[in-house]
């Protein structure tokens, strides 16, 4: 009897690509990678603002599930629950006896040199709330790094397995090993997201759809809209504007060949002086050298005014677009 295979996780991603499928694990790489990358930086900036100095890495990342690790509170360590509600935690901070006196003297403002990971008894009740505290710093990281709206605060502290509620511990996580150096102390905190999190930052902004106006028929293969449609009824106003800017000399012959969307070089011995009024009042007056524009567009042919003025001392304005233009 041919013996039935179960799929693994490399055979799941290839048939995940090949019908064009998106798993978790595929979308959480952006959060993971951001997480790893930016976490630590992220929080010691918030920290230091804050009068506290730091550091943090993040080291390394693994895949597991909430009631796995909250089984290190046998172990001897504290955990605290971060969320945006009460019922329904985002991300836990697990940290050992000895990471929690760190933190507890970080808190309090303590010299780096008196912090050691000597600490073997659980934590007091003062240096819980401490770590706490320290929850919603690290809620505030989360919140900068992913991108996501709301910052998840640190809801309460679990000593002991029993007190974890049905329900907080069911949904899969990602694990982060991040690496704290208070002086010479150097603990290893434990920071679990959950996937629902980590997927609000690489999830892609829903679809608006719209619904047909009254009356109109649908049509099959319909090419959507545009996002950005000028619209008609928009208030459109004119300004009188006037303006001038100092070129350098230029003869008629290559002033009447000029064309819309020719461009003149500006004066890169001297500034060109560019005045602007709007309504009569001066808006604009500024100079243009090297430091700033060294070219000047045409948007338009020389003016009327200009050839009416040519033709009274006997002399015509070339047109560019004829081709049987000679020079005397």
């Amino acid at each position: 009897m041919n013996q039935v295979h179960e799929p693994t996780a490399p055979n799941l991603e290839i048939f995940d690509r090949l019908l064009g499928r998106k798993g978790d694990a595929t979308r959480l790489d952006p959060a993971i990678h951001a997480v790893t990358r930016f976490f630590g930086e992220r929080l010691q900036g918030i920290l230091s603002r804050a009068g506290f100095e730091a550091a943090f890495e993040a080291t390394g990342h693994r895949h597991t599930s909430a009631e796995e690790l909250l089984g290190a509170l046998e172990n001897g360590a504290i955990c605290t629950f971060l969320g945006v509600q009460a019922n329904q935690p985002q991300a836990f901070l697990i940290t050992d006896f000895g990471a929690s006196s760190v933190i507890a003297e970080l808190m309090l403002g303590g010299d780096p040199e008196f912090a050691s990971l000597s600490a073997s008894r659980p934590p007091t009740d003062m240096e819980c709330d401490l770590v706490r505290q320290f929850g919603d710093f690290i809620g505030e990281a989360l919140q900068t790094t992913l991108s996501v709206g709301e910052q998840p605060k640190a809801l309460r502290i679990i000593r002991k397995i029993e007190e974890v509620r049905d329900g907080e511990e069911q949904e899969p996580i990602v694990a982060f090993d991040v690496t704290m150096t208070f002086g010479e102390a150097k603990p290893t905190l434990t920071l679990a997201v959950t996937h629902t999190m980590l997927l609000r930052m690489a999830r892609p902004p829903q679809e608006t759809v719209k619904r047909p106006q009254h009356g109109a028929r649908e049509t099959p293969n319909r090419q959507p809209e545009p996002a950005t449609r000028p619209n008609p009824k928009a208030l459109a106003v004119k300004v009188p504007v006037t303006g001038s800017v100092v070129l350098p000399a230029i003869s008629l012959d290559a002033l009447g060949r000029l064309r819309p969307g020719d461009v003149l070089p500006l004066s890169e011995e001297g500034d060109a002086k560019v005045k602007l009024k709007v309504k009569g009042r001066p808006l604009y007056d500024c100079s243009l050298g090297r430091k700033g524009a060294h070219y000047a567009i045409c948007l338009e042919r020389p003016h009327q005014a200009m050839a009416d003025a040519l033709n009274g001392i006997g002399l015509s304005m070339p047109n560019p677009d004829s081709e049987e233009t000679h020079h005397e």
